[in-house]
């Protein structure tokens, strides 16, 4: 049985009680009064990358951009000699701190800047922990394609991601920031070294006490990194498998990595890791933030969390995730993995308002019955969307002897999780911007909940259910007057044809309603042609589709002078 990945509620617990060692505080600061930065000069505090696309969107730098007062912060950390400053967020004006004297932290409470402390965790030391997590995940053949995308095509098309791809849109020149655990030997990966001599991977930061080397603590980052940034091609895996093949979503894009989860411990903190960790993407200028991190209840009871908490507005991470998305992020945060057990319902900060929040299905479009079920507490539709994150093929990576990087074994396996089906759905988000950069994160992120295949009627496991990213370029590409590539083309293509029923059971109709006559070609999820046929102009034609095995289809049409629609089909 294939282990099911979770970075939510049972996510390596310690089963350490903290309840009267409570060291970790959140400080809620009154202002930013004589701060010595100013919205005037926003380079001292903002990469020229935020900057320029802030002007593209018409978006200001306001005092909510400004960084925390460095006054207010020194001043904090005179309190004692012990305290240490953790993580700080300038979007909510507060920081969090480490002061295991529990007399001095009262100091801080008192200074007349602070308006409040809260307790959100603690941590025994700041001592380095550099002991790995294995890799989870088993084995499995899988079956070869000619597709040319190996394992992930079926995760891929699923989204018609593959003619998004085709169209020219792979991620260029896109910066996508991931949140997570740890990416363990992500950089001694035989995979991922053309990452590297691409300039790729633009930097890592971490914000885990004791743990400053993102490249160890936890593959869980290996994994989800993989899913979209996989670019391997007849690579040979190990134990005579044949899954030697994976493209991920936008494979051409760049990523930072911000390690916001401690795999060691589940505490408030790392929500306000996550607000940091989210901040840090804008200053940079990240295009997309993608966060399989979620969180339900806590190592320590005595920190309540119920689910009237999920409200948008109550997390530190969920209120950062909705700042975000309205400072021209693309945001999306898995859902959770919760459906099937008591607490059954999302996590923060997938609860956010203005984000996409993904659940998890399998490559037939049948939902997991693992993801965690909407909607939010005030009652919008949650998940947002949904994507592939049962069996879904990623990198896994498992280190023998640390002293000996020729002992790694690298290798495509299948996994469960909305873990996983948030960063494919990510990398396709980023492609799609890529390709209509004339939107903003809003428009794009509602553009590809109207493309979800339930989207009139959303329910609380798919929400507006598995989006078209194909459909969404083809209906809102707007073409370079001088593009000779030929894309522009395929705008016109679309709505000349009409094909029903979808799902079909029997017999499947196709309406040319256009001048000239279309190709049809019909393609399975592994790329094989199971049929072809010719539509004159102005004609209607009736397949029969009896003998197809249930599952999802492609029809490709192409026109006399190239232009090509496609549409994706259910056979029940």
């Amino acid at each position: 049985m294939k282990k099911i990945l979770l970075l939510f509620s049972a996510f390596l617990m310690a089963g350490i009680s903290y309840a009267q060692n409570v060291n970790c505080y959140r400080v809620y600061l009154h202002d930013k009064t004589n701060t010595p930065y100013s919205i005037d000069q926003p380079e001292q505090f903002l990469s020229q990358r935020c900057l320029d696309k802030r002007a593209r969107y018409n978006i200001p730098v306001t005092e909510e951009d400004l960084p925390v007062n460095p006054a207010y912060l020194h001043e904090i950390g005179q309190a004692s000699p012990q305290l240490r400053v953790l993580s700080v967020s300038k979007w909510t004006n507060t920081c969090t701190v480490w002061c295991p004297d529990t007399v001095r932290i009262g100091y801080v409470r008192n200074l007349p800047f602070v308006d409040s402390v809260k307790a959100v965790g603690y941590y025994s030391s700041m001592d380095e922990r550099t002991t790995p997590i294995p890799p989870c995940g088993t084995h499995m053949q899988g079956e070869t394609d000619t597709t040319g995308y190996g394992a992930s095509f079926g995760q891929i098309a699923l989204h018609n991601g593959h003619l998004l791809h085709e169209a020219g849109f792979r991620g260029e020149g896109m910066l996508i920031a991931m949140l997570d655990a740890g990416w363990t030997a992500f950089d001694q990966s035989q995979y991922f070294t053309n990452l590297y001599e691409n300039g790729q991977i633009w930097g890592t930061f971490n914000f885990v006490p004791g743990m400053d080397n993102v490249y160890l603590g936890h593959s869980h980052g290996t994994s989800c990194a993989s899913i979209i940034l996989s670019n391997i091609y007849n690579m040979g895996g190990p134990w005579g498998s044949e899954m030697d093949t994976l493209v991920g979503t936008a494979p051409k894009a760049n990523m930072v990595f911000i390690r916001t989860e401690d795999p060691e411990l589940e505490q408030p903190i790392e929500e306000d890791f996550w607000a940091a960790g989210a901040e840090i993407a804008d200053s940079i200028g990240a295009d997309v933030i993608t966060a399989s991190l979620g969180y339900t209840r806590f190592d320590d009871s005595t920190f309540v969390f119920d689910y009237s908490s999920c409200d948008g507005h109550t997390s530190i991470a969920s209120i950062a995730a909705t700042k975000a998305a309205h400072k021209a992020m693309i945001v999306c945060i898995a859902a959770g993995n919760d459906g099937a057990n008591e607490w059954h319902k999302l996590s923060r900060p997938s609860d956010a308002e203005d984000i996409l929040c993904v659940g998890a299905v399998n490559v037939d479009s049948i939902p997991a019955p693992f993801t965690s079920c909407g909607p939010s507490y005030d009652g919008r539709v949650k998940p947002d969307v949904a994507s592939c994150g049962w069996d879904t093929y990623v990198v896994n990576i498992w280190v023998n002897d640390w002293d000996d990087p020729a002992s790694t074994i690298d290798y495509i396996d299948s996994g469960n999780g909305t873990s996983y089906a948030t960063p494919n759905l990510a990398g396709l988000a980023t492609c799609l911007w890529q390709a209509l950069p004339q939107l903003t994160s809003l428009e794009i992120m509602q553009l590809i909940r109207e493309a979800g295949h339930q989207y009139t009627t959303p329910d609380t496991t798919m929400g507006y259910g598995i989006p078209d990213f194909y459909r969404i370029f083809l209906e809102n590409y707007v073409a370079d007057t001088t593009d000779t590539t030929g894309i522009a083309a395929t705008v016109s293509a679309r709505n000349e044809l009409n094909v029903y029923p979808c799902p079909v059971t029997d017999r499947l109709t196709i309406e040319n309603k256009g001048l000239q006559s279309h190709t049809i070609y019909i393609y399975n999820l592994s790329g094989k042609m199971v049929g072809s046929t010719e539509v004159n102009g102005g004609a209607t034609k009736t397949i029969d589709v009896t003998e197809w095995a249930s599952g999802i289809y492609f029809l490709q049409a192409v026109g006399g002078n190239g232009r090509h629609e496609t549409v994706k089909i259910i056979r029940h």
